[in-house]
């Protein structure tokens, strides 16, 4: 049987050309997915301005080969522009939101050099015995959806702040939340990171401790349960390997007496 060019037009619109689209559509959906993941907010924004451009070349093309899905798709990317960037930009729009709770001002400074005091010489004690702990000081970011989660209200002394991270403790799991000068949540769950260059990072510990960092002007104090390694995430950077005076120095520096509260 003699294959004429009208069946062979009938196969390729009917099968070949939608087949064709799929493809092309799975294979640059999966490439743009797992791209994003790896890179910053300022180079996703500076592929999209490049991606724009591409997208009128692109159309143009696929109107010529005849892709009439994906020629469809290309010409309407602008009108889901929105739902893209909601979607792409999801960590840095959930950040936002969570900082705007913290635009009506800080809090009312209390005795920070004894908070200092107390909890460097908590955070030394639990290094020495790797005892694994989470330290969140709040800012002026509000964190008040972690507080209500797990509340509590109670002064910082050594000697609580190793009660509540001991082994044993129903609470040495999660975060410690310090807030307005007190200790204001324990056993918090917290976000964990979604940056790339921490992917092998042990523990979900750490990598929480980063999280929270991340999405609001938190720091957080880390101890390490495996080594007694003392560690700070600060504005998404994590620094290891502090000493109590390093520790000590950086809190007064930030929380000093005429620096805000802790």
């Amino acid at each position: 049987m003699v294959c004429t060019d009208m069946d062979w037009d009938e196969t390729y619109f009917r099968i070949i050309n939608p087949l064709l689209q799929i493809t092309i559509l799975s294979v640059l959906i999966y490439w743009l997915l797992t791209s994003l993941e790896k890179i910053s907010a300022a180079v996703k924004l500076r592929g999209l301005a490049i991606a724009l451009l591409l997208i009128v070349f692109a159309a143009l093309a696929a109107r010529l080969a005849g892709l009439h899905a994906l020629n469809w798709l290309l010409q309407h990317a602008i009108s889901f522009s929105a739902i893209i960037l909601a979607i792409i930009f999801q960590p840095e729009v959930r950040r936002l939101f969570t900082r705007m709770g913290g635009i009506l001002g800080g809090q009312v400074a209390g005795d920070n050099a004894q908070i200092i005091d107390q909890l460097v010489a908590a955070v030394e004690y639990m290094g020495a015995r790797r005892i694994g702990a989470l330290i969140i000081i709040q800012r002026n970011d509000r964190l008040d959806d972690y507080i209500q989660a797990q509340p509590l209200d109670a002064q910082i002394t050594t000697k609580l702040l190793c009660t509540i991270f001991w082994k044993d403790s129903p609470l040495h799991d999660g975060a410690l939340i310090i807030s307005q000068g007190r200790i204001a949540a324990a056993g918090v769950i917290l976000p964990l990171t979604e940056n790339f260059a921490f992917k092998d990072l042990s523990g979900t510990r750490h990598r929480a401790g980063i999280g929270i960092s991340e999405d609001t002007d938190a720091m957080a104090i880390l101890v390490s349960e495996e080594t007694g390694i003392i560690s700070l995430a600060d504005r998404g950077k994590f620094t290891r390997n502090l000493s109590g005076d390093d520790l000590r120095i950086v809190l007064n520096r930030t929380f000093g007496r005429d620096k805000g509260s802790t």
